[in-house]
């Protein structure tokens, strides 16, 4: 196989990837756009440190405080699809059950001179 049609071969193999990742990532600004708007503030995302999605079902996790009960918090799991693709039942049921799986613990920080302390407060 000559040189120019290999290059093409591989391009062609190349470029379905790369476009489903760049939709990955247009699609998770635009949730966030959107949560911005709805009043929601992301607070992490969960990829990996090369920006591309990991296998769990929760791609970003955004919070909303309550005004009126600054104590009171919201806590939004998203799965986030782009391009072509829907949300199933299946990956709804995978939210609901990490949901149920979702463990809060509690942590605290002083910084009596110039040093943070962090630490864990027990259930």
């Amino acid at each position: 196989m000559e040189a120019a049609r290999k290059a093409w071969h591989t391009r062609k193999k190349r470029e379905p990837p790369r476009i489903a990742h760049e939709h990955s990532r247009k699609a998770l600004t635009f949730t966030r756009v959107l949560l911005d708007k709805k009043g929601y503030k992301w607070k992490t995302d969960l990829l990996s440190p090369k920006g591309y999605e990991y296998k769990g079902i929760v791609d970003l996790v955004a919070v909303k405080r309550n005004n009126r009960k600054p104590d009171q918090l919201e806590i939004m799991l998203v799965q986030v699809k782009g391009g072509k693709g829907r949300i199933t039942s299946d990956e709804i049921k995978r939210l609901r059950n990490a949901r149920r799986k979702l463990k809060v613990t509690l942590g605290g920080a002083e910084m009596p001179k110039t040093k943070v302390r962090f630490f864990k407060i027990p259930p």
